[in-house]
């Protein structure tokens, strides 16, 4: 008599647990024209990278968070107006060669249709500039890359 209890228990705890799930997914939502992951390169790193940009929960403040620029794998905050995207003066810091580089890097964006091109700057130890022309990864529920 207990097996059936027990089972029905389960049966419960796990349709409740899917239910939660379902609502979660639901929640997000894309706020910003901007946002998503693109694929591409630039002739300042010799090797094609993913740079990530993602709204913040109140896409109404004009901010966002881009990650990756110049393969550097930090995470900084900018602004977005329509298709645009703006990073003012922010430091940044990495390690090569033993060595660590430090300065500012600043940055300008515009999506067109899935591509976007954002010319940036670094000063300070190691300055550089140049442009990063990526595609975005996804593009529907079904399609990957480009």
């Amino acid at each position: 008599m207990k097996k059936p209890r027990v089972l029905l228990l389960a049966s419960c705890l796990l349709f409740a647990g899917m239910s939660s799930c379902q609502k979660d997914d639901a929640d997000v939502t894309i706020l910003s024209p901007v946002a998503g992951s693109y694929y591409g390169e630039e002739p300042c790193n010799s090797e094609p990278y993913t740079v990530d940009i993602y709204n913040q929960s109140d896409a109404k403040n004009g901010k966002v968070f881009i990650s990756n620029l110049y393969g550097l794998g930090d995470v900084y905050e900018a602004t977005v107006s329509g298709n645009t995207i703006t990073l003012p003066p922010t430091p940044y810091s990495y390690v090569a060669g033993g060595k660590t580089y430090k300065g500012n890097i600043t940055a300008t964006g515009t999506l067109e249709g899935s591509v976007i091109t954002i010319k940036y700057t670094l000063d300070g130890d190691d300055p550089e500039q140049c442009t990063f022309v990526g595609d975005r990864e996804f593009r529907g529920p079904t399609v990957q890359g480009g």
